[in-house]
């Protein structure tokens, strides 16, 4: 069961992938996620993952196809997602004792004031205590437990599947953790979140959560509200979500009722499929007097994956109107525009709340007179803290790897911080150059040449780390076109689809000159978008366990759908590129 990726690395330059340095991209591609699954393992069909190794949890029946089924659910897809949670857990860890060591400093001090002792109550002691929600196998807590060390408290593990819970205690005795360090619970994941509220009457208070870990297959919509309320004031969210198809914009209805934005389908898919779970985690926590801060939020193969702190400050909750938008989008050609539903100013060092102006276009795309449809709401705000990703990556250095030799994903996880840290994650939605030129029917504009003249006209641009050619800026939409007509100027095609956009006068003034970006130099080049190691990279069939439908799996879908369909059928002409890219 040993994954090893084969893949070569491409540089991508004006939207052509061309093949550079394949021996040594190779070699960096195969060390880029070498999940040690089964590699070492003691028992014949454990399965070894990191410092974790879980036993067989294969049934004794086969299904109809005559494949052996799971009764507790183990997809070693997601190696990547835990070896990043385990990587973001160790930085919060010490970014909260070291919160921690400055509150009881300041309650020792007023304790000192009143004549009176700091209570247990009051000082909770260091280490995370954190919740996994939906274990299943337990191996993410197990991992948690063992390679986190001294950055652990006590560790919940919850699962609704009776089999599922015994099959974790297993898992646990085997690996010699210990029940007092780690707590296997059968329970409703909300419920058990609902009556471990962190504030209000009979509230944990500091005792609460410090981290709530949920890993649904599927969607994550129905343990939201809970998670919220559960999680400690400024602690921390680790939120999946693989219901992609419904993200993508195959099912926007069912977007708005899960998360309370409609998904649609363009280039920027999974950038808002991103910013519509983050939008769904922010609405639930300001009800509740809470604001949810993103420090670091992936799209990642088949799903999404966002890290955000929940803080109590119901003054900051009343920002999330102007930190969430609508997204007018041409159903013609690539033109789309961010509309907020707020506006904010500070007047003498206060917030003052006001409703926003109008950016709407009209009826009409201001470009090629097309049809406008509208998407969202959604989360426009900032993806990424920079000062989080920034400790993330020290980690990534050689000399630290070590003190973290469970993690095995290391040149993935590098390249994705490293494209994250180079992001603008405050820019909402961006373009796919290849897309605009498609739609014009012109030849390729280079990717840096692109982007190299929007920078030399003063605006900001990036890609999106998932996409190494999308043109992410706060160029209005005129200027972009303006460069595609620019070029179809010094290259003409043979015929357009959309006429009109290439006749129209530049808003720019003449002359413009291209500029190519210049490339930010480094010690090495790191490789940031990695394509998937193998053919038909995707989630496994959901688990069918003996007690349940929700615990494993984490939330209910018709039997008949399966599970590999729901997570891998996002549109093909939106999907992310197929090969990587070395910057």
């Amino acid at each position: 069961q040993e994954l090893r990726p084969r893949v070569a690395m491409a540089e991508v330059d004006g939207g052509q992938a061309a093949e550079a340095g394949a021996a040594q991209e190779k070699q960096a591609a195969e060390e880029s996620c070498v999940a040690a699954v089964g590699s070492t393992a003691s028992i014949p069909g454990s399965i070894r993952e990191g410092h974790a190794e879980v036993l067989p949890n294969v049934s004794l029946h086969k299904r109809k196809d005559g494949k052996e089924s799971q009764q507790v659910f183990y997809n070693p897809a997601q190696v990547f997602n835990r070896d990043l949670s385990v990587l973001v857990l160790s930085v919060f860890a010490r970014i909260r004792d070291a919160e921690l060591v400055e509150r009881r400093r300041k309650r020792e001090q007023r304790a000192k004031e009143e004549g009176r002792t700091l209570t247990a109550r009051e000082y909770p002691g260091p280490g995370l205590k954190i919740l996994e929600a939906l274990a299943a196998t337990g191996i993410r807590s197990i991992r948690y437990a063992k390679e986190l060390g001294a950055g652990v408290r006590h560790i919940v593990a919850n699962d609704l599947d009776q089999t599922a819970v015994e099959h974790m205690r297993r898992n646990l005795d085997h690996n010699g953790v210990p029940a007092t360090l780690v707590e296997a619970v059968c329970e409703d994941a909300t419920s058990h979140m609902y009556s471990r509220r962190a504030r209000g009457p009979g509230g944990e208070g500091d005792k609460a959560y410090d981290v709530i870990d949920v890993d649904p297959y599927g969607t994550c919509a129905p343990f939201l509200d809970a998670a919220v309320q559960a999680v400690g004031d400024g602690g921390l969210l680790c939120v999946t979500s693989t219901d992609m198809p419904v993200l993508g914009g195959n099912n926007p209805e069912t977007s708005f009722a899960r998360y309370g934005g409609s998904s649609m389908k363009a280039g920027y898919v999974h950038e808002m499929a991103l910013r519509l779970v983050v939008h769904a985690i922010a609405t639930a926590a300001a009800k509740y007097g809470r604001e949810a801060v993103p420090l670091l939020c992936c799209s990642i193969d088949f799903y999404v994956r966002v890290f955000v702190r929940i803080i109590d400050s119901p003054a900051r909750a009343k920002l999330q109107a102007s930190k969430t938008g609508v997204v007018h989008q041409c159903v013609q050609c690539d033109s789309f525009f961010v509309q907020p539903l707020g506006e904010v100013e500070s007047v003498k060092e206060q917030p003052k709340f006001r409703l926003p102006r109008s950016t709407a276009p009209g009826p009409e795309c201001p470009e090629c007179a097309g049809r406008m449809k509208l998407g969202g709401p959604f989360h426009i705000g900032q993806l990424h803290d920079a000062d989080f990703v920034s400790q993330c990556l020290e980690v990534c250095q050689e000399v630290n790897m070590k003190t973290m030799s469970g993690i095995t994903c290391w040149k993935k996880i590098t390249g994705l911080l490293s494209a994250i840290s180079e992001e603008h994650g405050d820019l909402a939605l961006h373009y796919r150059l290849p897309q605009l030129c498609k739609s014009l029917k012109v030849i390729p504009v280079p990717l840096r040449q692109f982007r190299g003249t929007l920078a030399a006209l003063g605006y900001r641009v990036s890609y999106f780390h998932r996409d190494p050619e999308a043109i992410k800026t706060n160029a209005p939409n005129a200027v972009v076109f303006d460069l595609m007509r620019l070029w179809a100027e010094e290259h003409p095609p043979k015929t357009t689809p959309l006429p009109q956009v290439l006749k129209k006068e530049l808003s720019l003034k003449r002359p413009v000159e291209w500029h190519h970006e210049e490339e930010v130099a480094r010690d090495a080049k790191v490789p940031k978008f990695l394509p998937n190691p193998e053919r038909n990279w995707g989630p496994k069939p959901r688990a069918r366990g003996l007690g349940g439908n929700r615990g494993a799996s984490g939330t209910d879908t018709p039997a008949d759908v399966p599970g590999q369909a729901e997570a891998t059928s996002v549109p093909t002409e939106v999907a992310a590129p197929a090969t990587g890219a070395a910057e």
